[in-house]
């Protein structure tokens, strides 16, 4: 997934670290959610001072920036080509732990978060190191996290169903992005489903469609990704066995290296 697709982890991806952090959240009335997106925005914001330090210092990444200072373009194009990866999302997830005990310490003025408070500070921090030193990863042409597809019907000799689905972008060179969120749909007996995209990015030329009869078994439906403007109906046969969903773009290129001070 890119950076921009969302906060990088989920609550239930903190209890890997923390095992009774939804305990801890609901005790001292800590919103999760709202913790998550500060983590990121943090993170966004730190990553973003780090590219535009190495900016124009990789000649591929150089070679697609437009007419314009590397710096410029960096502060153009932000951070959308950040790419998640497992150095990332560790130190997202970590950080948000050090700001969810630092907000309880703070509030409650009790010792007993002190210790996770310190504990994670330092974890975050090294998490920050290992990140900058194994390199930011960057999608030459990044792929946004499509929109959950929108459903209808067309008649078919199928019974009552209810279908599970996810749908990703896909670019010219065969890359695919983070799929959509969760969504299901109620197909009524004699209907076919038929799914649709919405707001496609101007990268993609087509799209991909998983289905499945339960949330944790879905599978590509299509042969071919779909051309950008069609849509996807499932055939009378019914669904096949495709591949399941995957998580997005991996990195093309690496930015590491240590800090430098920006003139000016």
């Amino acid at each position: 997934m890119l950076l921009t697709d969302g906060s990088p982890n989920n609550d239930e991806n903190l209890r890997v670290y923390e095992s009774a952090i939804l305990g801890l959240a609901n005790l001292e009335s800590i919103d999760l959610g709202v913790k998550l997106d500060l983590a990121t925005e943090e993170i966004t914001e730190d990553i973003l001072d780090f590219l535009l330090d190495h900016a124009g210092t990789n000649l591929q990444v150089f070679s697609r920036l437009q007419a314009g200072t590397p710096a410029a373009q960096r502060r153009k194009t932000g951070v959308s080509d950040v790419v998640v990866t497992r150095q990332l999302k560790r130190w997202h997830a970590v950080h948000t732990l050090e700001i969810v005990y630092r907000d309880a310490f703070n509030n409650q003025l009790n010792d007993r978060y002190q210790p996770k408070f310190l504990e994670y500070r330092q974890l975050a921090r090294n998490a920050r190191e290992h990140t900058f030193h194994f390199g930011v990863g960057l999608a030459l042409i990044p792929i946004p996290q499509a929109q959950t597809p929108v459903f209808s019907a067309v008649a078919g000799l199928i019974p009552e169903t209810t279908y599970y689905a996810r749908a990703s972008w896909v670019v010219a060179s065969g890359q695919e992005g983070e799929p959509s969120e969760m969504t299901a749909y109620g197909a009524p007996a004699g209907g076919l489903p038929v799914v649709q995209m919405v707001n496609p990015p101007t990268v993609a030329t087509g799209f991909n469609v998983y289905l499945g009869l339960t949330p944790d078994a879905l599978a590509l439906q299509n042969s071919m990704p779909i051309p950008v403007g069609q849509s996807f109906t499932l055939p009378e046969s019914g669904l096949t066995a495709g591949a399941a969903p995957g998580n997005g773009q991996s990195p093309d290129i690496y930015i590491s290296g240590g800090w430098m001070l920006r003139r000016g």
